[in-house]
C-alpha cells in the first residue's frame, strides 16, 4: 500500500499533524520566552517608567502639582535604577521568578508603543524636518546661527548676536534670567512678557535688560554649533536632519551591539522611545553629546578612538562632562590606572582641539561661556526635585543647595561604581543621568534618550555574560513549519 501524498491525506491526519505543528511551535516559543534574561524585562520597565514619566509631565490630569510632580520625579528615579540594575551580570533567582509573568505584558506595551514609532519616522520627522521654524528650544536656533557666524568668518563667542537670531529666523528666542521682572522664581514668564523685554533691549541693545543676557547665545563648547556646520553649509532647511540621521545610526549600532538571541526584543525596546525621537527632531541637541559618548563606549578597547569620540562629546555639550568620569572609571578598573591616564590625555587633546581656534581668539570670552549655564541666576525648571518647587509644594531652597546636592550624588555615583564595577560593569552609561535629577534645572529633554543609554548598557552586559558568544543566534531550524 503506497503512501498518502499530503494532499491526499484524511483531513483527520492533516488536523493532527498541523496540531502537532502548532503546539511545536508554542512549545519552542514558550522555550524562547522562558529563557529571557531579567535584565531585558528590567531594561523594558525603565523604558516603560520613562514612558510614564513623559505623559505625567504632559498630560492635564486632574492631579494636583504636588503628585504630578512627585509621580514624574519617582519614576525618572525608577528609571534610571532599573537600567543600571539591567546591567547586574547575574541576577538572583527571585528576580527571574518575579519578572517572568511581566514579560508578556511587558512585550504588549513595547509593540503597542513602538507601532507609534512609524508615524513618527514618516510623519513627524519630514514635518519637522522642513524648516528651522520647528526648533523647539532657543539652543537650536543659536547653534544654526553660530555655524553660520563661522561659515562667514565670524567668532560666535564675541559680540551681541541676539537680534541677528531673531531677525534671521523671525521667532522671539533667548533665555530669560532671573533677574528683574521676572526675580521672583515661582513665576514664570508669560510669552507676552518675554516679548515686552526683547521689545525693550531690541530698542537699546548696549544696555540689555536685567531679564536678558546676549551672551547666553554662546553658552556652549565649540562642538555645540561646529556638528550644525555641514548642514548649514549644504543649504538643510533644518540642522536636526544630523541628529536624526545620529539616532539611526545608533539605532543600528544597537542592533549589531546585542546578542544576535536578543536584537529583536533590544530593537523593539528602542523603539518605544516616541518623546526622545521626536526631540531629535530639533527638540534639543542633547542627541550629540550622547551619540559621541556611545560611540565611546562602543569603541571602548581602542584607545585613541574611544577617547578621542568622549573628548569630542565633552566638547559639545557640558551634560557629557559628568559621562565622562564614569567612563574612566570603566577603563580604570578594566585596564589599569595607566591606561586611564592616557585616554584622559587624548580626551583632553581632542577637547582642546576643537576648541583651540576660539581658545586663541577670545580665551576669556570663550571661558566664561562654557560656565554660563552655571554663573547665570536662570529660571529653575525640571522633573527633578525642583519639581516640588516649581509645582508649589515646597519653598525654593537657595540655588547652590541643588548644586551641592548634584555634586553629592555624581560622587556618590562614581564611588558606587567603583566598588560595584564587577557586578555592574556598564553601569556607568545609566548613572550619568542621576545627578541630573537634583540639579536646579533638570527639563525632561534630559532624560528623554536615556533608553538609548539603557539599552546599550544592557547589550553590552548581555554580550559579556558567560552564556553569550558570537553566534548566539535562535536556532530557527527546530522551529516547525506551519505549512
Amino acid at each position: 500500500m503506497s503512501l498518502l501524498r499530503p494532499e491526499n491525506r484524511p483531513i483527520a491526519a492533516q488536523s493532527c499533524s498541523t496540531s502537532l505543528t502548532l503546539s511545536h511551535w508554542l512549545a519552542w516559543a514558550h522555550d524562547w520566552m522562558w529563557n529571557v534574561p531579567p535584565g531585558i524585562l528590567l531594561a523594558g520597565l525603565g523604558c516603560a517608567s520613562l514612558d510614564v514619566s513623559t505623559y505625567l509631565a504632559d498630560s492635564h490630569l486632574p492631579l494636583a502639582p504636588l503628585l504630578t510632580a512627585c509621580g514624574v520625579m519617582l519614576a525618572l528615579f525608577c528609571s534610571i535604577a532599573l537600567f543600571v540594575a539591567a546591567t547586574r551580570q547575574t541576577h538572583p533567582h527571585w528576580l527571574t521568578r518575579l519578572a517572568r509573568p511581566l514579560l508578556l505584558p511587558m512585550l504588549l506595551w513595547a509593540l503597542w508603543t513602538s507601532s507609534q514609532m512609524a508615524h513618527i519616522v514618516f510623519v513627524s520627522w519630514p514635518r519637522r524636518l522642513t524648516s528651522a521654524q520647528n526648533y523647539g528650544s532657543d539652543d537650536m536656533y543659536y547653534n544654526h546661527y553660530n555655524a553660520l557666524l563661522v561659515l562667514h568668518g565670524q567668532n560666535p563667542y564675541v559680540g551681541q548676536r541676539l537680534t541677528g537670531v531673531v531677525g534671521y529666523f523671525h521667532v522671539i528666542a533667548y533665555t530669560p534670567i532671573a533677574r528683574g521682572k521676572f526675580a521672583t522664581p515661582g513665576r514664570r514668564p508669560t510669552p507676552h512678557q518675554l516679548h515686552l523685554i526683547y521689545l525693550q533691549f531690541a530698542a537699546s541693545p548696549e544696555t540689555p535688560p536685567p531679564e536678558i543676557d546676549p551672551r547666553t547665545t554662546h553658552s556652549y563648547p565649540a562642538g555645540a554649533f561646529l556638528v550644525a556646520i555641514p548642514f548649514v553649509w549644504a543649504g538643510a532647511p533644518n540642522i536636526a536632519i544630523g541628529q536624526v540621521l545620529a539616532l539611526l545610526a545608533l539605532w543600528g549600532c544597537l542592533i549589531m551591539a546585542a546578542p544576535a538571541r536578543w536584537r529583536l526584543l533590544i530593537a523593539l525596546l528602542a523603539l518605544t522611545m516616541i518623546n526622545g525621537a521626536l526631540q531629535v527632531a530639533g527638540g534639543d541637541f542633547e542627541m550629540w553629546a550622547l551619540a559621541f559618548t556611545l560611540g565611546g563606549w562602543l569603541m571602548r578597547d581602542h584607545r585613541w578612538g574611544s577617547a578621542a569620540l568622549i573628548g569630542l562629546a565633552c566638547a559639545t555639550k557640558q551634560t557629557a562632562w559628568l559621562a565622562a568620569p564614569l567612563y574612566l572609571v570603566w577603563v580604570w578598573r578594566s585596564y589599569g590606572g595607566k591606561e586611564a591616564a592616557q585616554r584622559t590625555l587624548i580626551a583632553l587633546g581632542a577637547f582642546t582641539l576643537i576648541n583651540l581656534p576660539w581658545i586663541i581668539a577670545s580665551p576669556n570670552a570663550w571661558l566664561t561661556s562654557l560656565f554660563l549655564p552655571i554663573s547665570l541666576p536662570l529660571l529653575p525648571d525640571g522633573s527633578g526635585i525642583i519639581a516640588l518647587s516649581t509645582s508649589g509644594a515646597l519653598p525654593y531652597a537657595p540655588r547652590w543647595v541643588y548644586s551641592a546636592l548634584e555634586a553629592f550624588v555624581w560622587l556618590g555615583a562614581l564611588g558606587w561604581y567603583w566598588r560595584a564595577w564587577r557586578r555592574f560593569p556598564y553601569a556607568g552609561l545609566a548613572l550619568a543621568a542621576l545627578p541630573l535629577l537634583f540639579a536646579w534645572r533638570s527639563p525632561e529633554r534630559y532624560f528623554e534618550l536615556l533608553p538609548l543609554a539603557g539599552l546599550f548598557a544592557l547589550a553590552f552586559t548581555l554580550r559579556q555574560a558567560p552564556e553569550a558568544s558570537a553566534d548566539d543566534a535562535p536556532d530557527y531550524s527546530k522551529l516547525p513549519s506551519l505549512a
